[in-house]
């Protein structure tokens, strides 16, 4: 036997000290009533003793389960956070998931993890007894248990196992689909299901499982036909949202993705908060809370719609939907209306001058604080971070509205939309990759090649706004010796080099970067030329440089602790030291241009006095930056 035990309001030290005392007890009347100890074993117990102590009144029970029930007995393997058997039957059962049918349907989970839920759904369709691969029960050691009669029991659930795998197996398809983005869940589930009272309908395929990535594939055979589609997921959280919006991005993300590549699927999710499931921007039809363990729960009910577009014969057939106008949210069609109203001021710029990368739109409204860069065939969506006063969940409806209305209004799949968040970083947060693929493709601009990347970095390798300065060096480059600071992926070198600049010096703290640069540089033309790269950081690089040049470019960062330095880079503070700095090293002719992201920036009384500076902003800004002062440009000589 073995004995546990729980304590409220009593005197009694510890629960293990009240459950060896009762276990002193009944060891010591056994003794005297059968001349023998009973064992006592604690980890494979006939018999559990559960003790509750109660201010001065105890309560002893005998546990005729055994092990908990939520333990069927086929999970050999789990997986982080894993969800108990009892609590995914709970929500399939909520749900309204049904026991028997005769007719096809598809029932996915495309966050499978360990296979709980696949699994529990087809024991449920299966007519499976829960506990029928159980290896045993409290009661069976229980001398008032009758065995002829568990026997029966337990003998009419294996045939009606039997039987309703049978009829699963009649209907011949692929009904039954999990996947998982990690390998190891996936072979977790797996091997999970291989052993289950459903193992034989994983052996013929009824339940098949795969790799795969939630949000760029579906997670199910496209060519079942069948009005019965259900879905039901219980998203991890993981250690990659590790942060409230990161959470909240995530299941706005995954909202998308349902109204997206799930029309006509009748889906449940779970999640740890209302919250959470209302950040996914889908309304609900019923909400009801369950427990997984003692975590409390929230199970959302929704139905995602046909788009009425897809039934009309006339629409032609495309391996990927979009919304439509009719179905975005009234915040959604006003954002769709302003994109509208943007892209037509635009239009005629766009033709004249051939610009292929542009924005589209800039928190034009307060109430959708993104950025929308067109890089054709991709869109990227920047979310400035909401401030602190804003609810986070209203903030991520709104974000998935604006989403929604590029989509609407751009008519693209889910896989061409890039989503950055652009806020405040840290450290070395500061360079850190935002995805580890590498996707460089080539766009143009002005005559010129670039390479960008819409996924790895927060940035994507050209900087937008900049574009009027780039064309302003080229045509001050002719002849002169360029210098470019905080050089990035060097878009502007590569305009002084096709300007006729005699060389390029371009300055930089990060490999990455000026590897980068350098790929720019020779995709036009330019390897053989004098162009050098330098690795340093710019402040500590100015200070010992030799030699002067005529065009400078200078685009600090509005904030940095780069590793070559121990002070820590603030713009307003620093400026104007680092401006000294770059004039050092300027021709007595030449021209530095200055230039900053920083809105609430001001420039030094003091420079004004000693340089002849001029702002020449408005002349910087092209019309699809010119909604709003997104930089600030100086030019700078040395005579007054």
């Amino acid at each position: 036997l073995s004995i546990d035990a729980s304590l409220s309001k009593t005197k009694i030290c510890t629960p293990d000290y009240a459950a060896l005392s009762v276990k002193d007890g009944i060891v010591d009347r056994a003794r005297r009533l059968t001349g023998r100890r009973p064992d006592i074993d604690n980890k494979n117990p006939e018999i559990r003793l559960h003790l509750h102590i109660n201010i001065k009144q105890a309560e002893i029970s005998l546990d005729l389960s055994g092990e908990g029930l939520h333990k069927r007995g086929y999970r050999i393997e789990t997986v982080k956070a894993g969800l108990r058997e009892n609590t995914a039957a709970a929500m399939l059962i909520r749900a309204g998931w049904p026991c028997q049918t005769d007719k096809p349907f598809i029932f996915i989970d495309p966050m499978c993890g360990s296979g709980t839920i696949l699994t529990e759904a087809a024991m449920i369709s299966a007519d499976i007894a829960p506990a029928l691969n159980r290896k045993r029960f409290g009661f069976e050691k229980w001398t008032g248990h009758k065995k002829d009669l568990f026997s029966k029991l337990k003998k009419e659930a294996e045939k009606r196992a039997e039987s309703g795998i049978q009829k699963l197996e009649d209907l011949k398809l692929p009904l039954f689909s999990g996947s998982d983005i990690n390998p190891k869940a996936v072979t977790t589930a797996r091997s999970n299901i291989r052993v289950s009272a459903v193992g034989k309908l994983f052996n013929s395929g009824i339940i098949r499982i795969n790799k795969a990535d939630f949000f760029r594939e579906a997670s199910f055979p496209e060519n079942i036909e069948t009005t019965d589609k259900f879905l039901a997921v219980n998203p991890p959280y993981g250690e990659r949202l590790n942060r409230d919006d990161d959470m909240i991005e995530f299941y706005s993300r995954i909202g998308r993705t349902l109204k997206q590549n799930y029309a006509g699927f009748k889906i449940c999710l779970l999640t740890g908060s209302k919250e959470l499931s209302d950040a996914t921007g889908l309304k609900a039809d019923k909400i009801n809370t369950i427990y997984n363990g003692g975590i409390r729960c929230t199970l959302a009910h929704y139905k995602i719609f046909e788009n009425r577009n897809t039934k009309e014969i006339e629409q032609p057939k495309t391996a990927y939907s979009y919304p439509d106008f009719e179905e975005l949210s009234p915040g959604a069609k006003m954002m769709y209306n302003r994109l509208k109203k943007n892209a037509k001021n635009l239009k005629k710029w766009l033709s004249k001058t051939g610009i292929e990368c542009y924005r589209l739109y800039d928190a034009d409204m307060p109430e959708y604080s993104v950025a929308v860069d067109i890089y054709p065939p991709e869109v990227v969506i920047q979310e400035y971070r909401a401030p602190a006063s804003i609810d986070k969940v209203a903030a991520a409806k709104r974000f998935s509205d604006a989403v929604m209305a590029v989509q609407a209004w751009l008519k693209l799949p889910e896989d061409r939309l890039k989503i950055k968040k652009r806020q405040k970083q840290h450290g070395k947060n500061q360079y850190e990759k935002s995805n580890e693929k590498n996707d460089k493709r080539i766009i143009k601009e002005n005559g010129l090649k670039f390479f960008i990347d819409t996924t790895t970095y927060l940035d994507t390798g050209i900087f937008l706004d900049s574009r009027p300065i780039r064309s302003l060096i080229k045509n001050e480059a002719k002849g002169k010796r360029f210098l470019n600071l905080f050089s990035y992926t060097a878009t502007a070198s590569v305009y002084a080099a096709a300007g006729d600049a005699v060389s390029t010096t371009s300055v930089d703290a990060s490999k990455t970067y000026l590897d980068w640069a350098k790929l720019n540089l020779k995709l036009n033309g330019f390897a053989d030329g004098d162009h050098s790269f330098v690795k340093s950081d710019c402040i500590n690089w100015l200070k010992t440089a030799p030699g002067t040049w005529d065009l400078i470019f200078l685009d600090p960062p509005t904030f940095s602790n780069s590793k070559d330095r121990r002070e820590i880079f603030d713009l307003q503070k620093d400026h104007e030291n680092l401006i000294r700095l770059t004039m050092n090293k300027l021709s007595p002719d030449g021209l530095l241009l200055f230039c900053n992201n920083f809105r609430k920036f001001k420039i030094s009384e003091n420079l004004l006095k000693d340089f002849a500076i001029k702002e020449i902003t408005d002349d910087t800004l092209d019309p699809d930056f010119s909604r709003k002062t997104i930089h600030r440009c100086w030019s700078i000589k040395k005579e007054l």
